[in-house]
């Protein structure tokens, strides 16, 4: 059985993370996984259940394509942005998302640093927060003893420096 090299791309909102994702994708041969989010959600008109059921949906997918076993999967998102969206919207985490990255299989992941402009979404809550919740995303990822790098700047360089960050974590 092969073994499908994880890399789950992570960070606040708009710092890149789908066109990193896909693009790693791409260039890597692998297969991309969106954020179910985006096609769970209308609008920002949302409930903790919602969220809830985000998490077990996209959790689902994930294990889904892992076992379709890929040479790269590339997650555009996964539980541990459910996570840090769960505690700082609604001030608590079920277990079974905590439960859901404590029993995955090793991943690397990709933490997007807010380097990038702001662009509007209707999806979208927090474009003044990005900074705070950025160092978050690095003090979650700590807790959870994942396996991460940060990946700054833009285009080009930011996929080089994804990519090299891969190419470590993979010995490749």
């Amino acid at each position: 059985m092969s073994v499908t090299h994880e890399v789950a791309v992570v960070g606040p909102e708009c710092t890149g993370k789908t066109t990193l994702a896909r693009s790693l994708a791409s260039k890597l041969g692998g297969v991309y996984l969106p954020e179910y989010a985006r096609d769970y959600l209308i609008d920002t008109e949302y409930d903790e259940s919602d969220v809830y059921k985000i998490a077990h949906e996209q959790y689902a997918r994930e294990q889904d394509l892992i076992a379709a076993g890929p040479t790269f999967a590339v997650f555009d998102t996964d539980s541990v942005v459910v996570l840090v969206w769960c505690r700082e919207r609604f001030g608590r985490v079920p277990r079974f998302i905590e439960r859901n990255i404590q029993t995955q299989t090793q991943r690397l992941y990709l933490l997007t640093a807010p380097d990038i402009d702001w662009q509007f979404d209707p999806l979208r809550e927090s474009e003044h927060d990005r900074d705070r919740l950025f160092n978050v995303y690095i003090e979650e990822l700590v807790r959870s003893k994942c396996n991460f790098s940060i990946v700054r700047g833009l285009g080009t360089d930011r996929l080089l420096e994804a990519t090299k960050a891969i190419d470590a974590f993979f010995c490749l």
